[in-house]
């Protein structure tokens, strides 16, 4: 294969033979230029990595208004000290292209996670939220190329509604650290990124609204159910503390 100096001038004088060539650069060794037979010019750069001793070849991209000599000069410059320091530039190519994307965790996230340890209300919760929310903003990411700034970014994108974002937040940086477990990547981005200011949620009825719910409560056809609440409205218990209530638990006497 022919050699010659890679620049502009020399590159744009190469023309199409009746078979794919590569010419070499005579200053940069594994610097190349492939000419096909229908005249596309690509940069690429080969390389034998140290541990096997394969022969690797790498396509930097075409030439042409969008990369020069010089820039592909560069790029291939950078990508064979990488592997003189054992680097192996195709190899982590394609573990990204393998790597998998937000999507995929959470799938992996929903399946292995969330429905075996989550309530179904709670697994309801989150699965909405990734599919309005998380999947259309970062689901095409690659789980190890996610950022903080994408975090904060889609946070902040929420600031009307700080409640769904500090719950949008708090599954991401769960997801995430679990993907550190998984071993798709080593840190949580998620880590840092503050929380929004919540207003109190409660609200108390109004007497209208509490009139129609005791005339709910007494048509209901489940009147222990309907008690239950009744007890609630009276004690502000919690409805767990209700449900599990005891005799022990009342003082007729202090009305208590």
């Amino acid at each position: 294969m022919p050699n010659l100096r890679l620049t502009k001038s020399n590159i744009d004088r190469i023309v199409p033979t009746n078979r794919d060539t590569i010419y070499w650069d005579d200053s940069l060794s594994g610097f190349g230029l492939r000419v096909k037979i229908t005249g596309v010019k690509s940069f690429v750069v080969q390389y034998r990595n140290r541990d096997t001793g394969r022969s690797k070849r790498k396509t930097l991209g075409q030439y042409g208004p969008t990369l020069s000599a010089q820039a592909a000069r560069e790029m291939a410059r950078e990508l064979l000290s990488d592997v003189i320091r054992g680097g192996d530039p195709v190899a982590n190519a394609q573990s990204l292209r393998r790597a998998p994307t937000v999507t995929e965790l959470a799938e992996h996230y929903m399946t292995e996670h969330a429905i075996p340890k989550k309530r179904p209300g709670s697994v309801r919760n989150d699965r909405s939220m990734l599919e309005r929310i998380v999947l259309p903003k970062l689901g095409k990411l690659r789980v190890a190329e996610v950022t903080h700034k994408d975090i904060q970014k889609l946070h902040n994108q929420m600031r009307d509604t700080p409640y769904q974002a500090n719950r949008t937040l708090a599954l991401l940086s769960k997801m995430l650290e679990l993907s550190v477990r998984w071993g798709m990547r080593a840190d949580n981005p998620a880590r840092g990124v503050e929380k929004f200011t919540e207003d109190k949620r409660d609200r108390w009825l109004s007497d209208k609204e509490l009139a129609r719910l005791l005339t709910a409560l007494d048509a209901h056809p489940n009147q222990v159910a309907a008690d239950a609440i009744r007890l609630q409205l009276l004690t502000g218990a919690r409805i767990g503390e209700v449900l599990t209530a005891k005799w022990t638990d009342f003082d007729f006497d202090r009305g208590v």
